[in-house]
């Protein structure tokens, strides 16, 4: 009886030294420190000012000038995309092929790219910025109008250029051909026009709207001041 007495003062004198001892280190313990709430970074509104000395032309088919350009590669996207070496590089197209006689090219489209007014662009709206190109003969379309037989959507993501004859710059002019959305403008047609059903070819409106999928959206054009 005296043995497991002992015995059990003694496992009692432990039970309480854990005890003890955890409440010590509980008490000692840091409290959990609060979190800082976080102010939100102000978003920024600056005004970006360019001058040129003549006005840019906003419709990619027909300006050709410095001040055009600018407006271009902000506005519109491209096939392809130059590099500042001079290197070629997928843009719009995430790849293409070259047929063996070098007179069919095979773009491939990326999927999901949206226009400004939230639409995805598509082949169909390749083949019409490439045919209004060189319809409408101005701007830059010199660099695809002597050497394009024809263009045409294969499926949704795929466009076909076929050529008249072998051209090894092709590539490197379609960093010129900028894609317009074609439901768009042609929405804003003028009818009659010297373009036949197509009127002309969205050429008024488009001299204070845009119709890409560029980096910038263009938001009001003041013509005159």
């Amino acid at each position: 009886m005296v043995k497991r007495s002992v015995v059990a003062a003694v496992i009692a004198i432990i039970v309480i030294i854990a005890i003890v001892g955890a409440a010590a280190w509980y008490l000692a313990a840091p409290p959990a420190p609060t979190p800082t709430p976080t102010t939100p970074t102000p978003v920024l509104k600056r005004t970006l000012t360019i001058s040129f000395a003549n006005v840019p032309t906003l419709d990619p088919a027909v300006g050709s000038d410095e001040a055009s350009s600018s407006a271009f590669v902000n506005l519109y996207d491209t096939l392809v995309y130059p590099t500042k070496t001079g290197e070629v590089v997928p843009h719009l197209a995430e790849r293409w092929e070259v047929s063996p006689d070098g007179l069919t090219w095979t773009f491939y489209l990326r999927k999901g790219v949206k226009f400004h007014d939230g639409t995805e662009l598509t082949a169909e709206d390749v083949v019409f910025s490439a045919k209004r190109f060189v319809t409408i003969g101005e701007g830059y379309s010199y660099l695809l109008s002597p050497y394009l037989e024809d263009v045409r959507a294969v499926d949704d993501y795929t466009v076909e250029f076929k050529l008249k004859t072998t051209f090894g710059p092709f590539l490197t002019t379609l960093v010129r051909l900028y894609i317009l959305n074609k439901d768009l403008v042609m929405k804003n047609i003028k009818t009659p026009g010297p373009y036949g059903e197509f009127g002309d070819y969205g050429k008024s409106w488009l001299l204070t709207n845009d119709a890409g999928s560029g980096p910038y959206k263009l938001k009001e054009v003041k013509l005159e001041e």
